[in-house]
This record gives structure tokens, sequence and C-alpha cells, in this order.
């Protein structure tokens, strides 16, 4: 590789490489998941049993089939586009802050199932991106709340138990760690400000 084509790969604080080598990851890990003899959902969530606690790492990447990796990556590419309009690194703080506290509250509460999916993080980014626009009150976060309300107000009946196969937990969880994240940044920010 020459010096000029090193120069052209994405650097890890650009928003494309943060969404797309998420959605990629996730991708690529559903393919092996289909591979004959190989189940890596069980390396997801299972609550209250210490073999499942490294759940929650993995649980973000992993999905139940394609059409589950499938709804979930619009949503999250969006929202995650609108959290890196923050910042890039305001991102990987709100995605990771998201995954291992909404992933060890449904470790801590949730039903003894296996949770996997990229949707806690989703309710995650929602439920940060609602939380930060109420409370930092700036133009720019109010308008990009509003637009999250409008295009995913839909969002808040995932937080409660529908269907037996759907981790209602992690939605509920997600959005819970996102609101106290979104929060908290508003607070910090808010008093930079001053």
């Amino acid at each position: 590789m020459t010096e000029k084509s090193a120069t052209k790969l994405p650097p890890i604080s650009s928003k494309r490489f943060a969404i797309l080598g998420i959605m990629l990851l996730c991708l690529v890990l559903q393919i092996i998941n289909t591979l004959p003899g190989i189940n890596l959902n069980d390396l997801g969530i299972l609550p209250r049993q210490l073999s499942g606690l490294s759940g929650i790492f993995f649980a973000p990447f992993l999905h139940g089939g394609w059409a589950h990796l499938f709804s979930n990556l619009v949503p999250f590419a969006i929202l995650a586009w609108l959290v890196c309009q923050y910042s890039v690194k305001r991102f990987w703080l709100v995605f990771v802050s998201t995954a291992l506290l909404g992933g060890l509250l449904v470790w801590i509460f949730g039903r003894s199932n296996i949770h996997v999916g990229l949707s806690g993080v989703i309710y995650g980014l929602w439920g940060y991106l609602i939380c930060y626009g109420i409370m930092h009150r700036s133009f720019k976060a109010i308008l990009i709340s509003i637009a999250v309300v409008i295009l995913y107000s839909g969002l808040i009946w995932g937080v409660f138990p529908q269907r037996i196969h759907i981790s209602f937990e992690s939605h509920l969880f997600g959005a819970i760690s996102g609101a106290f994240i979104g929060y908290l940044f508003a607070k910090r920010d808010k008093q930079h400000l001053r």
C-alpha cells in the first residue's frame, strides 16, 4: 500500500466509519451465525447467569435472523447519524454507555431468555436524543429532538411487553440508559456554556 492510498482510509473519528463499521460487523456476524453448527447467539445476555454476563458486550452485534437484523439497520443508521451531529466522539460514548448500562440492566432484571440485537442501543440513541434536546434547550438540540419524536414516536410502544420473542427489556433499559446519559451530557454541556 502506498503512502498516498493509506491517507485515503477513513479515520476512526469519521461518521461513516462509526456507523457503517458497526453495521458491517452485525452483517458479518449474522453471516457467520447462519453457517451450519454455529450459534453465536449463545453469546447473548442471559440474565442472572454468570455465563451470560459477557453477553453485555456481544448482544448488540448479534441478531435472531435476517429479518431481525434488517429491521434494526435503518433506525440505527438514522439515529446514529443524528447523534454524530454533535460529534463522533459523542456517538461512541453514547453507543458504548447505552450498550453497557442497558445490557447490565437487562442482565439484572430481564426474563431468563437469551437477549440479542441492536435494538437496545437504538432505543438508547432515541432516549439520548430526546432527553438531551429537552434538557439542553439549544436550537440544534431541540430541532434534532423534534425530528426524532416525529420520525420515531412509534418506538414508545416497544418498551412494553408485546410479543414473547421480542426483548422489550432491551428496549426499555436502552431507552432509560440513553435518557440518563442524555441528561448527564446536557447538564455538563450547559455548565461549559456558562
